[in-house]
């Protein structure tokens, strides 16, 4: 491999291989600092809908037993099947948040559970006692509310995720269930996901536009300095390859004040002494 050759290869490698580290490395800690993002995010996110989905809950519960306690006490014959048909009972009752949390009434007769009040009228009357046993985490869910008479839990019905809330209303054989969909939740961390994406994406495309512009740049500059740097050498090789053939007098034609002008130099001293050892070569046989 000539010099010109090894000089362009050494400049490129030298000032390419640092920015391809330092690019890789860069992109290593964008993923790191976007994959930690996320999870602290979602985390967040998670913790705030469940506290917000609990806090309603607690509100709904307290403006009901409210409204319970005031129906008891100015009406001498109570009835708990009455408030079905009460609309501010149903409006304290049925609440929406967000795009899918909403807040429903539970009825408790014997070992049965059925939906006293629903933002859905047709699902009123509705036994889930079977959809209660059928999934683990949602009968827990009831069991707890039981004994403690506030419950909270995540389930999985019918392929949705939800974070669920129970609470008993406090005297009667209501349940306050409240459901927020983990989609919602999801939504924002997907955004999120996306733009974070996007960002990666346009650093990959500002970080190939540079490197090759930068490597263009570095190529030139290294083709330029190594042809400024190679051409004294070669053109010194060859009045090397002159005077070797017996050129004495070949010019060398180099004034730079650097190493290869001391090359130069050399190489001229060489001629002298060369010249002065012919001439007295040429002496000697004259002599004899």
């Amino acid at each position: 491999m000539s010099i010109r050759w090894k000089l362009i290869l050494t400049f490129f490698l030298v000032s390419i291989l640092p920015l391809i580290l330092a690019g890789g490395a860069g992109y290593f800690h964008i993923n790191q600092v976007s994959s930690l993002a996320i999870q602290e995010s979602a985390r967040s996110l998670e913790t705030a809908y469940k506290q917000l989905a609990e806090q309603k809950t607690l509100d709904i519960k307290k403006a009901l037993e409210y409204f319970v306690s005031s129906k008891m006490i100015h009406e001498e014959k109570f009835n708990v099947e009455d408030l079905q048909f009460d609309p501010s009972f149903t409006s304290l009752g049925v609440q929406t948040f967000g795009k899918t949390g909403y807040s429903c009434i539970l009825e408790k007769k014997k070992d049965k559970f059925l939906y006293f009040l629903h933002p859905n009228p047709k699902m009123i009357g509705k036994d889930i006692t079977s959809l209660i046993n059928r999934n683990i985490k949602f009968k827990r869910l009831f069991l707890r509310a039981g004994d403690k008479g506030f419950a909270s839990d995540i389930a999985e019905i019918s392929s949705v995720k939800s974070f669920y809330v129970l609470s008993n209303i406090e005297g009667t054989s209501l349940y306050i269930l409240t459901k927020v969909n983990y989609s919602e939740i999801e939504g924002p961390v997907q955004t999120l996901e996306k733009r974070f994406s996007e960002e990666k994406e346009t650093f990959l495309m500002q970080y190939y536009i540079g490197g090759l512009t930068t490597g263009a740049l570095v190529l030139f500059i290294a083709l330029w300095f190594s042809i400024r740097l190679a051409r004294p050498i070669i053109y010194l090789t060859e009045v090397a390859e002159r005077i070797s053939l017996g050129e004495l007098e070949a010019p060398i034609d180099i004034t730079s004040t650097d190493e290869i002008g001391d090359l130069a130099d050399a190489l001229r001293r060489m001629q002298v002494s060369l010249r002065k050892a012919i001439q007295r070569l040429r002496r000697r046989s004259q002599r004899r």
